[in-house]
C-alpha cells in the first residue's frame, strides 16, 4: 500500500475513478468530442481543419495557413478528407415518439436475467440560469427522495427489494452538460416494470418537497467537501479557471459552492426541473435479456403521454470556445500537494464530428500524444529526464475543449528544466515531425484495441451497451456493430503516415499556445516560475537548437527464447460434475509448481491470472522488510529481462497484457490478465519476472524521491495518514504490516536489498500456484504452462509462514490524526474477531450481514441526518496466520461531526446487535445477496481456487455450499452474527481531521 500512486493521482486530475455522483470533468467521452467505438473510448480532438494561423511559437514546417478554422472535412494530415458517416449497429431498435423522447432498444443475454436502464437529460450545470450554482446536481439528488407514485426514499426501498444496490446499481451523475440516471436490475416483469415506472417518474413526477430538500443539504456539503476539499479538488479548481474562465461554463462548476448547497430554495430546484426535464430533451435507454419488441411497446404507453410543462425550453448558452494563440499559465501552491507537476496543454476547440474523418483526426491525435509520451518515457528510463514520470494528460473538461496534454512529476530544483524538456518536444515534434518506427508502434496500439473489443464482441456487457447509446444520444457518437467495423477502421488506421501524424500536429501547434499548470508544496512556491517566466520560454521557443531524435536500439518482436517444455507429473480434473463456468484442471510439475486452469465464456478474449506461494514478509530478516514493501513496486518500474521499463512497453504496445505483483506478511504473489490471443505473452513476462528481474538504479531513484515526500511527512495526504495509523495501531507497528515506515527505516531501502528480496520471495517455484481462469483453451494451457512454468527453478515442498501478528488491542480504541487540510474529516472502524472454522454457511452470512450494516449506515447516517454522502461497510473472512472476521466501517463528515458520527455507527450497531435487523433491513440486504448469487465472474474464482490451493482450512466446498446456505440466512443468524463479530466495546476507531 502506497500513499498514493502517480497514475491515482492523474485518474484523479482527470475525472476517472471519481466515484462521486457528479463530474467536474463532464466524462472522459464528452472530453473533446469522442467516438465510442466498438467499446473503444477514443479520447477524440475531433477538431476541424484548424488550419494555421500565426502564434506565439510558430513551427518551421510549411502548409497552407489561413486565418480562420476551416469548416467542412478538410482535415489536416488526412490522405483522405473524405466524410462517410459510420454506420449505427442495426440491432438497435431505436425512434423517437411524438412528443419527442427519443429511445434505444437492445436485446443482450449478457450476463442475461438483467436489463441495465437509463434516462439521460441533456442539461446540466452549464444550463442553470438561476442565482445558485450546483442546482442540476441538487435535482439530481432530489428525484431520488420522492416522485408522486414513489414519496420520499420509497423508491429505493422498492429497487433495493429486487436485489438492486444503491450506488452500484441505482445511481446518476451529473456534468457540465448533462444529467444520466442508471437503474440495473432483474429482468424478471415485476422488477423491470417497475424500474421502467420510476425511469418515467423521474422524467416527470418528481415532487422536490422542501422537507426533503432540506434533508438533502447535509448529503450534499458532504459530497462537496469530499469531492473540494482535497488536494485534487483544488486542482481541478485552478484548471476550471485556467480553462473555462469566460466561457459558458465559467463559475458553473456542477457541485456548486458550500454556500449553493445550503441556501439553494426549493422553488429555484423546481424551475430547473420544469425546464430540462422534459420528453423532448430526454432519452431513454433499455439493454438486456428483455424482448425489445415489448420494451418499445411499453416506453410508448408510460412516455408518450408525458408533456412539457413548461411551454418551451430556456435558450441554450453558446459552449464554443475559440482559438486561444495567447500562451497562459497558472500555478497550483497547495499544502497538500507533496511533489512538483508540470502539464502542458494545446488547447484546441473541439468540434462535434461523427464521421470517418473526424475519426481519422481522432487516431491522428492518439498517435501524436502516444509518441511524444513514449519519447520523454524513453528520457526517464535512462536516467536523462528532468523529471520522475510522464504520463499523459487531459484538461478537456467539457464537451467543446479539446485539451491534451503532457504531465511530468518533477521537483522545485529541477522544475524549470521540466518544463523546457516538454516544451522542446513540442517543439521537436513541429521542426522534425514523427519516425516511422514510433509512429508504427503507436498504431499498433490502436489496432490491438480494436482487435481486443473483436474478440470480446460476443460478451459485451449490458451496461457497456447502455452507455454507448447514451453517448450517441447526447453528442452524437456512433455506436457501429463491431463485426462491420473492426476492418475499416484498421485500415484507416494503417494508411496512416508519419507525413500525415506531423501535418496534423503543425495544425495544432500553430492554432493554439501552450497553457502551463505547475503544482507545487504551498512551501516551496516562491521558487517557482513567474508568469513572465513561463511565458518567456514558450516565446523563445522558435529559436531554440532542438535536435532530432535518434533513433532507439531496435527492438525484437519477443520477450525471450522459448525453453524447451517439461512434462508435467500429473494433470487432473479437480472437480466432479461439469459446472459450465468451473470445471478445473490442476498440472503439477517437477519443479513442484502447479498450474490450475478453469475455461469459460464470461467474457470471451479475456484471461484473469494470479500467482501465489506461502511465505511472504514473515520469513524475511527484519533488515529486509523495508525493501520488501516495496519491492513490487520498484521491479515493476524498471522493466525485465533485457528490456528496460520503456523498451518492455514498446515491445507490449499491440499485447493486451498486465501483471503486477505484491506481498504480504504471509504470501508473495503475482497478478495478471490478458487477451486470450496474448496468453502466451502473460506466461513469458511470469516466467521473466521470476527468473530475469530488474532493479533499475534509475527507477529505484525516482521511485524514492517519488515516495519520500509521504514518509516524511504522512500529514500530508489524509488517506494514507488514516490507512497508516489504522495499521500501526492493529498490529503494535509490526513492521511487516505497515503502509508508511519512519524516515530512518525507509533510508534503509537499495537496489541490492531489493533484488535479495525478490529472489528470495519470487525465484523458487516448488510451492507457488499459477491459477487462470476465463476464454482459455485447456490444451494450450497444459503447453503454455509446460514451456514457461515447469521451467521455473523451484524445489517442491511447501514453506510454512512465521506468525508475526499480535491480537488487537484490547477495548475499544480511538485515534485521531491530523492530516491534509480543508474542510473535510473520515471516521475508519476496525472490528476483528476470531472465528473457529469457515464453511459455507458463515460465509452467506457474512455477506448478508454487509449488507445489512449498509442498510443501516445509508438509511440512518445519510438519510435520517444527513451526515455523510457515503458511509460504507464491508465484513469479510481473512485466514492469514488464524481466521478471523474483518468489520471495515469508513464514513466521512464534517470535522466537528465526525466524532459524533463515529458514536452513532457503534449504537446502530449495537442496536443490530441487540435487537437485530428490522423486517425491511433484512429482506432488503437478502435480496441484494440473492441476485449477486446469480452472477459469476472469473475474479471470484481465482480468488476461491488461490485459496482453495494454499490457505489451510479453505475449501471450494465453501464456495458451493455458499450458494445453498443462503436458504438457511434468518434475521436471528445475522443477528447472531453481528452480535459475536460487532462488539460493541472491541473496536479500533481512527478519525482523520484536517490539519
Amino acid at each position: 500500500v502506497r500513499a498514493i500512486t502517480r497514475s491515482e493521482r492523474v485518474m484523479a486530475r482527470t475525472g476517472m475513478g471519481a466515484g462521486s455522483c457528479w463530474r467536474r470533468l463532464a466524462v472522459v467521452r464528452r472530453a473533446a468530442g469522442t467516438f465510442l467505438v466498438a467499446g473503444c473510448l477514443l479520447a477524440s480532438a475531433c477538431t476541424a481543419d484548424v488550419g494555421v494561423t500565426s502564434s506565439t511559437a510558430a513551427p518551421t514546417g510549411s502548409i497552407e495557413t489561413s486565418a480562420e478554422p476551416q469548416g467542412g472535412n478538410e482535415l489536416p494530415g488526412l490522405l483522405d478528407a473524405s466524410d462517410e458517416p459510420i454506420p449505427n449497429d442495426d440491432e438497435v431498435v431505436t425512434g423517437t415518439l411524438p412528443n419527442g423522447l427519443v429511445y434505444y432498444v437492445r436485446e443482450n443475454d449478457r450476463p442475461g436475467g438483467s436489463a441495465s436502464l437509463r434516462l439521460a437529460i441533456r442539461a446540466g450545470s452549464v444550463n442553470e440560469t438561476g442565482e445558485h450554482r450546483g442546482v442540476a446536481h441538487f435535482v439530481e439528488h432530489m428525484l431520488f427522495n420522492g416522485t408522486e407514485q414513489f414519496p420520499e426514499n420509497e423508491l429505493i426501498d422498492v429497487l433495493r427489494g429486487f436485489g438492486a444496490s444503491f450506488g452500484a446499481d441505482i445511481n446518476a451523475y451529473t456534468s457540465f452538460d448533462e444529467t444520466v440516471y442508471q437503474l440495473d436490475v432483474p429482468n424478471d416483469d415485476e422488477s423491470f416494470d417497475t424500474a421502467m415506472q420510476v425511469l418515467e417518474q423521474w422524467l416527470s413526477h418528481a415532487t422536490i418537497d422542501p422537507a426533503q430538500v432540506e434533508a438533502e443539504r447535509g448529503i450534499i456539503l458532504d459530497e462537496w467537501r469530499t469531492s473540494t476539499q482535497t488536494v485534487n479538488g483544488r486542482l481541478f479548481d485552478v484548471a476550471q479557471r485556467l480553462y473555462l474562465g469566460g466561457s459558458a461554463y465559467d463559475e458553473r462548476d456542477p457541485i456548486g459552492t458550500d454556500a449553493d448547497i445550503e441556501g439553494v430554495p426549493a422553488e429555484e430546484l423546481r424551475r430547473f426541473y420544469d425546464d430540462w426535464y422534459r420528453p423532448d430533451n430526454a432519452a431513454v435507454v433499455v439493454v438486456g435479456d428483455i424482448d425489445a419488441d415489448d420494451v418499445v411497446a411499453q416506453i410508448e404507453e408510460l412516455f408518450g403521454p408525458a408533456t412539457p410543462r413548461t411551454p418551451e425550453m430556456p435558450p441554450r448558452p453558446d459552449t464554443t470556445f475559440p482559438i486561444e494563440t495567447e500562451p497562459a499559465f497558472a500555478l497550483h501552491a497547495d499544502p497538500d500537494q507533496t511533489s512538483v507537476d508540470v502539464e502542458v496543454d494545446l488547447p484546441l476547440p473541439a468540434t462535434e464530428g461523427t464521421g470517418t474523418a473526424a475519426l481519422r483526426t481522432n487516431y491522428l491525435d492518439r498517435i501524436v500524444f502516444d509518441v511524444l509520451v513514449r519519447r520523454l518515457d524513453e528520457d526517464v528510463s535512462a536516467g536523462t529526464a528532468p523529471f520522475d514520470g510522464i504520463v499523459p494528460g487531459s484538461n478537456s473538461l467539457v464537451a467543446g475543449l479539446d485539451a491534451p496534454a503532457l504531465y511530468a512529476f518533477s521537483d522545485a530544483d529541477r522544475v524549470r528544466d521540466t518544463l523546457q524538456a516538454l516544451l522542446d518536444e513540442y517543439e521537436r515534434a513541429a521542426r522534425h515531425g514523427f519516425g516511422d518506427g514510433e509512429v508504427v508502434t503507436a498504431k499498433s496500439t490502436l489496432t490491438a484495441s480494436l482487435d481486443a473489443e473483436l474478440a470480446g464482441r460476443d460478451t459485451i456487457a449490458d451496461t457497456d451497451y447502455a452507455d454507448r447509446y447514451v453517448e450517441h444520444f447526447l453528442s452524437g457518437t456512433p455506436y457501429p456493430d463491431i463485426d462491420d467495423v473492426h476492418e475499416q477502421f484498421t485500415e484507416l488506421i494503417d494508411a496512416i503516415t508519419p507525413d500525415a501524424v506531423a501535418t496534423r500536429f503543425l495544425a495544432r501547434w500553430a492554432n493554439t499556445a501552450p497553457h502551463v499548470i505547475i503544482s507545487t508544496p504551498l512551501d516551496q512556491a516562491a521558487t517557482m516560475p513567474s508568469e513572465a517566466d513561463v511565458i518567456s520560454l514558450i516565446e523563445q521557443l522558435s529559436d531554440r537548437d532542438v535536435a532530432p531524435r535518434e533513433a532507439g536500439r531496435v527492438l525484437p518482436d519477443d520477450l525471450m527464447a522459448v525453453p524447451a517444455p517439461v512434462t508435467p507429473d500429473s494433470i487432473e480434473e479437480m472437480l466432479e460434475g461439469d459446472d459450465p463456468f468451473l470445471d478445473p484442471i490442476e498440472i503439477t510439475f517437477p519443479n513442484g509448481a502447479r498450474v490450475i486452469a478453469t475455461s469459460n465464456d464470461i467474457v470471451d478474449g479475456q484471461v484473469l491470472f494470479q500467482a501465489s506461494s506461502p511465505g511472504g514478509t514473515s520469513l524475511l530478516d527484519d533488515a529486509d522488510v523495508v525493501d520488501a514493501l516495496f519491492a513490487a513496486d520498484v521491479v515493476f518500474d524498471s522493466g525485465v529481462g533485457d528490456f528496460n521499463q520503456s523498451e518492455l512497453e514498446q515491445i507490449l504496445a499491440d499485447r493486451d497484457v498486465q501483471v503486477g505483483a505484491w506481498m504480504s506478511p504471509y504470501d508473495e504473489n503475482l497478478w495478471g490478465s490478458a487477451g486470450t490471443v496474448d496468453l502466451e505473452v502473460l506466461f513469458q513476462l511470469v516466467h521473466l519476472y521470476m527468473t530475469a528481474p530488474r532493479v533499475d538504479p534509475v527507477s529505484l531513484t525516482n521511485y524514492v524521491r517519488f515516495q519520500q515526500p509521504y514518509i516524511d511527512d504522512p500529514g500530508s495526504d489524509p488517506d494514507a495518514a488514516g490507512y497508516d495509523a489504522l495499521v500501526d495501531t492493529r498490529y503494535s507497528d509490526e513492521l511487516r504490516y505497515t503502509s508508511l515506515p519512519s524516515p530512518e527505516q525507509f533510508a534503509t531501502l537499495d537496489a541490492d536489498g531489493i533484488a535479495r528480496v525478490w529472489a528470495d520471495r519470487y525465484g523458487n517455484a516448488g510451492d507457488f500456484v499459477f491459477v487462470l481462469a476465463g476464454d482459455l483453451d485447456l490444451d494450450e494451457v497444459v503447453d503454455l504452462a509446460s514451456t514457461y512454468i515447469g521451467t521455473l527453478p523451484g524445489t517442491p515442498g511447501a514453506e510454512t509462514w512465521v506468525d508475526v501478528e499480535q491480537p488487537p488491542p484490547p477495548g475499544a480504541v480511538r485515534k485521531q490524526v491530523a492530516a491534509g487540510t480543508g474542510d473535510t474529516a473520515s471516521m475508519t472502524l476496525l472490528f476483528t474477531t476470531p472465528v473457529a472454522a469457515v464453511d459455507g454457511a458463515l460465509r452467506a452470512n457474512i455477506d448478508v450481514v454487509t449488507e445489512v450494516l449498509n442498510t443501516r449506515l445509508t438509511d440512518v447516517v445519510r438519510e435520517q441526518l444527513g451526515e455523510s454522502y457515503s458511509p460504507t461497510a464491508f465484513v469479510s473472512v481473512r485466514n492469514d496466520p488464524d481466521p478471523v472476521i474483518e468489520t471495515y466501517v469508513s464514513v466521512s463528515g464534517a470535522p466537528d461531526r465526525i466524532d459524533a458520527v463515529g458514536q452513532l455507527v457503534v449504537r446502530e450497531f449495537a442496536d443490530l446487535a441487540a435487537n437485530g435487523p428490522t423486517t425491511r433491513e433484512f429482506d432488503l440486504s437478502y435480496a441484494q445477496v440473492e441476485e449477486a448469487y446469480g452472477f459469476v465472474d472469473n475474479q471470484t474464482f481465482v480468488d476461491e481456487l488461490i485459496n482453495d490451493a494454499i490457505r489451510p482450512g479453505r475449501s471450494l466446498d465453501e464456495y458451493f455450499d455458499e450458494y445453498a446456505a443462503l436458504s438457511d440466512v434468518t434475521a436471528s443468524t445475522v443477528q447472531a452474527l453481528i452480535a459475536e463479530h460487532v462488539p460493541a466495546d472491541q473496536y479500533i476507531e481512527i478519525v482523520v481531521v484536517p490539519r
